[in-house]
């Protein structure tokens, strides 16, 4: 007797069935794999690290073009939110309104200048300026360390600061709107930069220069004028 007589056509057919069905039961695992199904991606999982590096208080209200606004009594406070802080790293000066002069939503309320390059950030209020943060202007390379404290830049007194809210985030909003930053700088990194976003490390203070060193200045405008930032 044979080998192939050993087995009934009954008992090929149960054999090959079992084979085809643990082949499927292999290769399905198999293929979420190398697709990515069921696991972040290497994106995801870095855009989650760097929101990290990027906070904001529940106390502010951010524009898309990373002025932020706290009201004062009443007053508001305007400055630059924590990532434009980090993107553009430390300041040679900061370019500030004359106290009453007219400042609204979508246009220049003040500048930024690093390296011999100017950046216009947009106004989150309509109103005029009261008073000027005359600190900043005399030391802006420190500016970064606090941005929602003494890095205040400009108090407005608002013509109706409740609508200007509509067009500001805060709280859940506004996280989720630096999660969306986040990712889209997530996919620029270095591997450098990479590696220190998985370990959940600090990131170097300017990273549009490290991530472009030649053209650094038009990321950094392409995240500021996300808000308006027109000459006035």
């Amino acid at each position: 007797m044979n080998e192939h007589e050993l087995l009934s056509p009954h008992a090929t057919k149960a054999l090959e069935y079992g084979l085809a069905v643990g082949y499927l039961l292999l290769f399905v695992p198999f293929w979420r794999y190398v697709s990515g199904v069921g696991r972040p991606s290497r994106v995801a999982a870095r855009a989650r690290a760097l929101f990290g590096w990027f906070q904001v208080p529940d106390t502010v209200w951010l524009h898309p073009g990373h002025a932020w606004a706290r009201a004062e009594g009443n007053r508001v406070a305007v400055g630059m939110d924590d990532f434009a802080h980090k993107l553009v790293g430390p300041l040679d000066a900061v370019f500030l309104p004359r106290v009453g002069e007219r400042v609204s939503p979508g246009r220049r309320i003040f500048s930024l200048a690093a390296d011999g390059k100017t950046f216009p950030v947009a106004s989150p209020v309509d109103g005029v300026v009261s008073s000027v943060n005359e600190a900043a202007r005399a030391h802006p390379g420190g500016l970064g360390r606090d941005p929602y404290g003494a890095g205040w830049l400009v108090r407005v007194m608002a013509y109706d600061f409740p609508r200007d809210l509509k067009s500001l985030l805060s709280g859940e909003a506004a996280c989720h709107f630096l999660e969306t930053i986040a990712e889209r700088l997530s996919s620029r990194l270095t591997p450098e930069l990479g590696a220190l976003a998985q370990d959940g490390g600090t990131p170097v203070h300017g990273i549009a220069r490290d991530l472009d060193p030649e053209c650094w200045d038009e990321l950094v405008r392409s995240f500021l004028e996300m808000g308006g930032g027109r000459e006035s």
